[in-house]
């Protein structure tokens, strides 16, 4: 069966169909922490946010967010710009200059209570203060076990990447990432290595045992975050590998098992001698064209002396 590639027209229609988001870049660490602190003693506890700015968040302001239909957030810390280290649900956004007379009582007292670090900013006595317009009501604060750059964010307004920030202040409008910065995180090496040790022990079971296990056993896997150390390779080198090949694998002879899609060029894989893992060069040399079998057999197989 032919997969049809997506275009550019298709990947911008998932996109705009993906629910939006915001980052607001560099929160003191301090105004997360006692956040934090109120949500541990009042359970579900909602708690405000005042990014400094003279100018009103559009996003939330034209679909205002609620209780019922919350807008993810991601935030960044003074310390770290460039970073995911929070999440957290906005369900609620107020321009300050809007607020009742009951309204301003009702969050000063929470501040009051709560989050001291933020009543002078909400009262207007610091000087930044006048700036500070937009009440940003949360939920749900969490610390990131594993820290994430901001550049996996996607903005709305171009669909581009976000680049990295080297000063605090300010928002991004980008969409959603759902749950997946928020997994637990594993080394694909280490997964690996986790895995075919579990393969021996269950091969170790009767039949019954297996069965037994299997009948327990969740059917839906852990969902993790698969983190790897890779190298930028040569491209130069592998079309060197591969034009040298002339579409014969470099350990059985036999042509490729079939043609590239893209391009009709016998399928052969560029395979270095002596791994990059382990010192090798990114070198003509140091490299082979090999059938996709070939190749696995020299990573994984032994010799077959059955006949």
């Amino acid at each position: 069966m032919r997969i049809k590639a997506l275009s550019n027209r298709d990947l911008l229609q998932i996109l705009n169909e993906m629910k939006g988001a915001l980052l607001i870049n560099g929160i003191y660490d301090g105004v997360f922490l006692e956040i934090l602190k109120a949500q541990e003693q009042r359970s579900g506890c909602e708690s405000f946010l005042q990014p400094y700015s003279r100018k009103v968040i559009r996003s939330l302001q034209k679909h205002r967010p609620s209780p019922e239909d919350p807008v993810r957030l991601y935030a960044s810390t003074t310390a770290n710009l460039s970073q995911i280290c929070y999440v957290a649900e906005i369900v609620n956004w107020e321009d300050k200059r809007t607020l009742s007379p009951e309204r301003q009582h009702a969050v000063y007292q929470h501040l009051s209570r709560y989050q001291l670090k933020e009543v002078d900013l909400f009262r207007g006595k610091q000087e930044i203060g006048i700036k500070a317009l937009n009440l940003i009501t949360i939920r749900n604060l969490r610390k990131l076990g594993t820290l994430h750059s901001t550049s996996l964010l996607t903005k709305v307004s171009d669909h581009m990447p976000l680049k990295a920030r080297t000063r605090a202040g300010g928002w991004s409008e980008v969409y959603d990432l759902g749950d997946v910065i928020e997994l637990p995180s594993a080394k694909r090496e280490e997964l690996e290595a986790d895995l075919a040790s579990q393969v021996r022990d269950s091969a170790g079971l009767s039949d019954q045992a297996l069965q037994d296990r299997l009948a327990s056993a969740p059917r839906l896997p852990e969902r993790v975050q698969v983190v790897s150390i890779g190298f930028r390779r040569n491209a130069d080198v592998i079309v060197a590998v591969l034009r040298r090949a002339k579409g014969i694998c470099g350990k059985c002879r036999m042509p490729a098992p079939f043609c590239r899609r893209s391009d009709g060029t016998p399928f052969l894989e560029v395979h270095h001698l002596v791994s990059l893992s382990h010192g090798g060069e990114d070198t003509v040399e140091n490299a082979a064209a090999l059938c996709p079998n070939c190749h696995r057999e020299i990573h994984n197989g032994e010799p077959n002396n059955s006949d």
